[in-house]
């Protein structure tokens, strides 16, 4: 009767076969997530429309592409114009990524105010309209994921879930319950219209940050970057103005 009992009790599933099969499923779930954000369409598909496509991957950042006019010449300017961001396709990327619209508005405002402040910090002049000598800035936030506070603190401290995150980094996987935040930037002539260059980046949260406690508390920080790269950039090519 015990040999019978035991032939008909299931048999535990391996720990190895647990962790691959999670491993998989998870990985399977962050490539769907990707896909379904692009319709093959760059007009659709992206803020910067066809000329995205003329940017090219920058050295030695897998996931950051830019444009510069051979033509640019950063002394024919003076002056900056920010238009206020938007949330590309909107209604879609709150649908895929789960979040508020009106979370995705404020997640536009805060690039605004961090953009306005690098502006100030180094006292570089601001228009409201446009002017001759004004360098036009328009921004998009394309793409975000909200981080899973309590799924990432499960990964990160449960052994299954840091072989799982390990798993994920051998095949070059982001981490799904880490946020991430895509922004793509044209850079014009406020008078005439000319593109002057043009950037996008896409930033995958570190795993074990703080940032990660809050659901768009990554996207919050990759918008911080960028308005730096922004103010380094200005300062390169126009010089301190205040220190």
């Amino acid at each position: 009767m015990r040999k019978l009992l035991r032939l008909a009790l299931p048999r535990p599933i391996p720990a190895a076969q647990v962790l691959a099969a999670l491993a998989l499923a998870t990985l399977a779930l962050a490539a769907c997530a990707r896909k379904q954000t692009t319709t093959g369409d760059p007009a659709v598909d992206h803020f910067l429309g066809a000329d995205y496509g003329k940017m090219t991957q920058v050295l030695g950042h897998t996931e950051r592409f830019a444009w510069r006019n051979p033509a640019f010449n950063p002394k024919d300017y003076s002056a900056v114009l920010l238009d206020p961001t938007v949330v590309w396709r909107k209604d879609v990327l709150a649908e895929l990524s789960k979040v508020n619209p009106a979370e995705l508005d404020a997640l536009t405002r805060h690039f605004d105010e961090v953009l306005k402040k690098t502006m100030t910090d180094i006292d570089f002049p601001l228009k409201d309209t446009p002017a001759p000598r004004t360098m036009r800035v328009s921004a998009a936030i394309t793409q975000v994921k909200a981080s899973n506070p309590a799924l990432n603190t499960v990964f990160s401290v449960l052994p299954v879930g840091i072989l799982v995150t390990l798993g994920q980094k051998a095949v070059g996987v982001a981490d799904p319950n880490v946020g991430s935040c895509t922004v793509e930037v044209r850079f014009s002539d406020a008078m005439t219209g000319e593109t002057l260059g043009l950037f996008s980046d896409h930033k995958d949260g570190d795993k074990y940050d703080s940032a990660n406690f809050h659901e768009l508390g990554q996207a919050q920080k990759a918008i911080d970057q960028w308005a730096e790269m922004l103010r380094e950039g200005i300062l390169r090519n126009w010089g301190v103005r205040k220190l």
